[in-house]
């Protein structure tokens, strides 16, 4: 009770009400009655003496009441009047908006989405807001967009701001979001600092399983001077839950370059969040254009995934969009019903081979099968345009215009050309490296240590020939995309070749303590390839490239590992690419398998199908106009533009886009040149964790409010009765004083009247008395 005055104290004032019954006790005076019987006639009647009394009752609790209520008045009492006025704040708050982009935003009740109701309540939330307020937006996506980064106090601009963001597209990751939100109130100075997430009850969106990110919050929501309240609006109250759903996910390509007539395998999954099975139609389209004999019909079962899978075949060159979608009207989410991938189609890939051997027979160069391989029929177009050179003749000019090299068992280089081949692949292009019976560890480590900083050989390892079973390439270690096809494919032959011979390989890492190497060595297999990925570091404690074992025989040793180079790839096969030590050139399969590593290789110049905030990547040659090339831009997603980035790299252009902020379909094109087709096409996935539709239960609310965390809300106001409840109030002093004046009028005006009836009945007493002789 006492706090709903600011001044409990003065309360004791109420003991004053004593006084006027004290004072009324003492005025009773007590006189001699003489009965005298002329007085009967004037003695008033039964009646008026009650009136009297009455009214002598009244006055007295009306001095009582003047008394109560300037002690009242002086503890200076309050009401909440948010109920009266409506909340509102007080002043001097920071706060940021959290709007939730995801997919599961884009349902509503058929006259707004979730995520316009979203920009709606915050324009809305606005209006409560006091000048000297300040407000800061982020766009929760798979990484949080700040619309508003630095508090404003301008509200018509953040309002105008809200409006701009875009539909919601994709996932979020709203503890990221929040985390961020922390941030920009650790430079803020008001008293008061809130961040306010609307969204609606889907779990995905706030991984509620990673205690540790959560610990982590914890400890960024206590940093600041004056510790954030954190409040979560359930936009969703009154929408049922999604009770299906059907997601198509990441649209998967075995390669994003290939040639016209060379098959790409595709593989997308395929969800249902629903309790029955699903006949989900799909459809396969091309540059947005529908291939009826691809269109197929999978069976998903309740709440599980089926994997789709087509081999598709591209005849027109440049890059090709293919869209995987499912023909469902009536699904609760539409935004995640289909999936793209980007393909660059080229007439041929140029591929320089290194030849090592000074033998004057062909059939003995460790590049014979290989040049066998990649020579096309002579009625077809050839996929790869090889070019061989023998590595005395090799120079730096032998790499231009060509996207990989080969260099098969090749012990020695000339001078200056081990820079260049790490300049080479550091640009952006291949290098394909096939140990062999020449190769050694010291020419290893001159040739291609620059380019490979963590691997150095060991030595040679035989196959047991007394071994029932030959050592062939492990099934389940060919996880890499581009050799999905040699594990899947009925018939296939490529694991099915048996290895003699093959070096085992050493890790190595180099200590940052000395100005000399220090190098640790452990015999390389696939574990060990894995643990590298936390220990890479050098002298500067920058993280190095990881060697990974993308293929691996059945001794568990590595045969094939895949080294990121700059922005060029190396791969490193442990054994060699002609029949001295293997059986894989007899193989039919050998042939695929050149032509998929080479593909493989070519591509890593350029990024076509990234992860959401990945920069996009590709190049274009420079005889294109210099002024043509500084009016390219990049369109994304719901009118997005952008200035591409360009720069000048060896004979060619380098362009990029740094940051993406929204999934989709991305397009290169002349700033001016909007009706023709796109220089370049890209493909921005998500996160689609985002496609499992299940919504927060008790145990999460539990687990997500712990420490005082957060408060979730069902309204906006309800958010504004919990955030303003305390800021929302009126004191009552001024009112009681008006009454306390009101009453002291009052009793003056029945004072007087009563002294006023009091001297005319000694009046008419008097005159009566007079008349008596």
């Amino acid at each position: 009770m006492l706090q709903f005055f600011l001044n409990p104290l003065m309360l004791l004032g109420l003991a004053g009400v004593a006084l006027p019954v004290v004072a009324h006790l003492l005025s009773r005076r007590r006189y001699d009655v003489v009965n005298w019987g002329a007085m009967q006639f004037l003695d008033p009647s039964r009646k008026t003496r009650r009136k009297m009394k009455l009214e002598e009752l009244l006055l007295l609790l009306v001095r009582i009441g003047a008394i109560c209520l300037i002690a009242i008045a002086a503890a200076r009492p309050w009401i909440g009047s948010g109920f009266l006025m409506g909340y509102n704040s007080a002043g001097s708050r920071d706060v940021v908006l959290v709007i939730d982009g995801s997919n599961s935003m884009g349902r509503g009740d058929g006259l707004m989405s979730l995520h316009q109701k979203a920009i709606r309540r915050a324009q809305d939330f606005l209006q409560t807001l006091q000048p000297g307020d300040t407000v800061a937006v982020i766009d929760a996506r798979d990484r949080p967009i700040r619309v508003v980064e630095s508090p404003l106090q301008d509200l018509s601009l953040v309002s105008r701001e809200l409006d701009a963001i875009p539909p919601p597209a994709g996932a979020a990751d709203l503890r990221h979001a929040c985390e961020d939100a922390v941030g920009i109130l650790g430079r803020c100075s008001n008293g008061s600092r809130e961040i306010v997430v609307l969204t609606d009850r889907q779990r995905a969106s706030w991984s509620v399983a990673k205690d540790t990110a959560w610990k982590r919050f914890d400890d960024v929501l206590n940093f600041p001077s004056v510790r954030p309240s954190l409040w979560v609006v359930d936009l969703s109250a009154g929408l049922a839950a999604i009770s299906q759903n059907i997601s198509i996910g990441r649209v998967d390509v075995s390669r994003d370059l290939t040639v016209p007539g060379f098959p790409v395998s595709l593989q997308v999954p395929v969800r249902n969040a629903g309790k029955t099975t699903v006949d989900v139609p799909l459809q396969i389209l091309m540059n947005g254009q529908r291939v009826a004999n691809l269109d197929a019909t999978v069976s998903v079962p309740a709440e599980s995934e089926t994997t789709f899978s087509r081999s598709i075949r591209f005849s027109m060159e440049g890059t090709n969009l293919v869209t995987v979608k499912c023909d469902l009207p009536d699904d609760s989410v539409m935004a995640d019903n289909s999936g793209h991938a980007a393909v660059r189609v080229a007439t041929a890939i140029p591929v320089l081979l290194v030849e090592g051997s000074n033998s004057l027979d062909k059939t003995d160069w460790n590049t014979f099968f290989a040049q066998l391989a990649l020579t096309a029929p002579g009625n077809k177009a050839p996929w790869i345009l090889t070019k061989t050179v023998r590595v005395r003749d090799l120079t730096p000019d032998h790499l231009h215009n060509v996207a990989a090299a080969i260099f098969p068992d090749v012990t020695e280089l000339p001078d200056g050309m081990a820079s260049a081949l790490h300049a080479f692949a550091s640009s952006g292009k291949g290098v394909f490296i096939a140990l062999g019976p020449k190769s050694s560890p010291e020419s290893f480590q001159n040739l291609y240590g620059k380019m490979i900083r963590q691997l150095q050989l060991k030595r040679i390892r035989s196959a047991d020939p007394d071994a029932v079973t030959p050592t062939t390439i492990a099934p389940y270690s060919l996880e890499a995309a581009w050799l999905n096809r040699f594990r899947e494919r009925d018939g296939a032959t490529f694991l099915t070749a048996a290895f003699e011979r093959w070096w085992l390989l050493e890790a190595t890492t180099e200590s940052p303590e000395t100005d000399d190497q220090v190098r640790e060595t452990e015999p390389l297999s696939t574990e060990r390839s894995e643990n590298l990925q936390q220990h890479a570091v050098t002298k500067s404690n920058v993280a190095q490239p990881i060697p990974i074992a993308v293929a691996q025989l059945t001794s568990s040793d590595p045969l094939l590992l895949q080294i990121q180079c700059g922005r060029g790839s190396v791969l490193l096969m442990t054994s060699n690419i002609d029949a001295a030590w293997n059986g894989l050139p007899t193989r039919p399969d050998y042939v695929p398998f050149l032509h998929e590593a080479l593909f493989q290789m070519a591509s890593s110049r350029t990024r076509r199908n990234v992860g959401f905030g990945e920069q996009l990547t590709t190049v274009i040659p420079q005889t294109t106009d210099e002024t043509d090339v500084n009016k390219l831009r990049f369109a994304g997603p719901f009118d997005f533009t952008t200035q591409a980035v360009t720069k000048e790299d060896d004979r060619e252009y380098l362009v990029q886009l740094p940051g993406t902020r929204l999934p989709g379909i991305y397009e290169l094109r002349h700033d001016q040149d909007t009706a023709a087709k796109p220089i370049d096409s890209f493909v921005v996935n998500y996160d689609h964790a985002e496609d499992n539709p299940a919504e927060l239960v008790a145990d999460d609310h539990a687990r997500l409010i712990v420490n005082n965390r957060m408060t979730f809300v069902d309204s906006m106001e309800s958010l504004r009765k919990q955030m303003y409840g305390d800021e929302s109030r009126s004191e009552l002093w001024g009112f009681l004083l008006f009454v306390f004046l009101g009453m002291l009028m009052l009793e003056v005006w029945m004072t007087r009247r009563l002294v006023q009836r009091g001297h005319a009945d000694t009046l008419r007493q008097e005159q009566a008395t007079a008349a008596i002789p």
